[in-house]
């Protein structure tokens, strides 16, 4: 992969693919390497972020919800409802043609997976896709394994597969790189939505915003209350005292 130079080439919304994989209720609750309501809060941040740039998402697990597995959480659908879904059996969702044609099509190679579990079924979808010569990106705080101890495997595995290892914030930082285009109001906005120290900033800055503009007013109320005929102090100071 170092030969053909493409982990020099920078991510961007024009070279990437979004792969969110088994976001089932059941596997969510048993997973312990991250709370499941902050796994779930990463998870709808990388879609919005993926919505953002209209990245091309392919989906896969099971939206029956007829096993012990639970059905694919709704909220994806109505952020990317564009997203195509294919359903599977085996552990890997490269290993399924459709699946892996479906990303083949777009011409993309920099694929940001994330999902569950890190060390099942996002590591057996990495795996195969790097030995393609895709760049996989696995998104770790969108991501949840059964145990910590599971989570800290798959990470060594995947760091030696060649995964590039990174969480949903900086992501679409590198996706944006720059905050003067159209996006970066879009990508503020899901910062605060998700990030609860960029709330909290936010907040900050709006209340800051609120008192200087109450300030402003109030100096206004108070300029038009003193009549137009009244002489400054100094003024009157001028006239007393000079020649």
């Amino acid at each position: 992969m170092s030969e053909t130079g493409r982990k020099l080439e920078r991510l961007t919304p024009h070279n990437s693919v979004f792969l969110p994989i088994d976001y089932m209720h059941g596997l969510m609750s048993a997973s312990r390497s991250i709370d499941p309501g902050l796994l779930k809060n990463n998870a709808l941040a990388l879609a919005k972020v993926a919505r953002l740039f209209n990245l091309p998402t392919f989906g896969t697990g099971d939206r029956s919800g007829r096993s012990y597995l639970g059905a694919e959480m709704p909220e994806l659908q109505e952020i990317l409802p564009d997203m195509q879904f294919i359903p599977r059996s085996t552990v890997g969702a490269w290993d399924v043609p459709e699946y892996r044609e479906a990303v083949q099509r777009t011409g993309r190679k920099k694929l940001i997976m994330a999902g569950i579990t890190t060390e099942q079924c996002v590591t057996f979808t990495a795996e195969p896709a790097i030995a393609d010569g895709y760049d996989v990106y696995v998104v770790l705080d969108a991501s949840a394994a059964l145990d910590t101890r599971s989570e800290l495997a798959a990470i060594s595995r995947l760091t030696q597969m060649g995964a590039i290892l990174t969480t949903w914030s900086p992501l679409a930082a590198e996706l944006l790189h720059d905050f003067a285009t159209p996006e970066g109001v879009g990508l503020l906005k899901i910062y605060s939505e998700h990030q609860g120290q960029m709330r909290a900033l936010e907040d900050s800055f709006n209340t800051a915003l609120k008192f200087l503009k109450e300030s402003a007013d109030s100096r206004s109320e108070q300029a038009r209350e003193t009549p137009t005929n009244s002489i400054p102090q100094l003024v009157i100071d001028f006239q007393q005292h000079k020649p």
